[in-house]
């Protein structure tokens, strides 16, 4: 999780120092529709850019809201969710714990200019004798880097993978506060309800909220 968060990190400050970004395909997000307790942790980002951010369009310069770099910040917000769990007993037991980081930069008004989303799964199996399917440092690929492997396309309902979900959503919140990302309509789930988020995103959004809002508090 240690690698992600850094690299995280690194690519949003190479985007502020640059003064250029990437623009993304959309890309479907996976679903969080699992009860589970909720832990927030938060990683804050020290120092204040002094270059232009970019907006997320591709284009340089103060971006589309106005921000001047001097007022540009950027932070790091994770939140961490026991997905699943069943205990072993005649049958093997399990545990799912999902990690998902958020690192955004934004204007001096708070809105959005730039946005990271990933998210690690991690999955063990735990044997009726106590026996754990992983060894030490078993290291997790997020996400983001299975790509097509993560196999969420043939699931879903606008066949998309979750990367490209999470690229679309990752465009959609530039320009946004926080207070808007968080009043985007969602169902008891977390799923969007706005038909221009949901015909690209149909998987829970909570979790990016979240850690959207974390991130955002933590900007420096």
């Amino acid at each position: 999780m240690k690698k992600q968060i850094l690299f995280l990190a690194a690519v949003m400050t190479a985007a502020v120092l640059a003064g250029c970004g990437q623009a993304e395909k959309p890309v479907q997000d996976d679903q969080n529709n699992d009860s589970g307790n909720v832990t927030e942790n938060t990683v804050p980002n020290h120092g204040n850019s002094q270059q232009d951010t970019e907006n997320g369009s591709g284009s340089a310069g103060d971006g589309e809201n106005g921000g001047s770099a001097a007022d540009t910040q950027m932070g790091i917000g994770i939140v961490s969710r026991m997905k699943r769990v069943q205990n072993a007993g005649t049958t093997d037991g399990s545990a799912e714990i999902n990690t998902t980081v958020a690192a955004v930069t934004v204007d001096a008004e708070g809105r959005i200019l730039a946005c990271m989303i990933d998210k690690v799964e991690n999955k063990l199996s735990i044997s009726n004798t106590g026996a754990v399917d992983a060894a030490a440092n078993t290291e997790y690929p997020t996400t983001k880097e299975q790509g097509d492997s993560y196999g969420m396309k043939d699931a879903s309902p606008i066949g998309r993978e979750w990367y490209e979900q999470i690229q679309y959503f990752e465009q959609y919140v530039v320009g946004k506060t926080v207070e808007e990302i968080n009043g985007i309509e969602t169902d008891d789930h977390g799923y969007a309800q706005e038909s221009d988020l949901n015909s690209s995103v149909t998987i829970s959004i909570t979790d990016f909220q979240a850690a959207i809002t974390k991130a955002v508090e933590n900007a420096r």
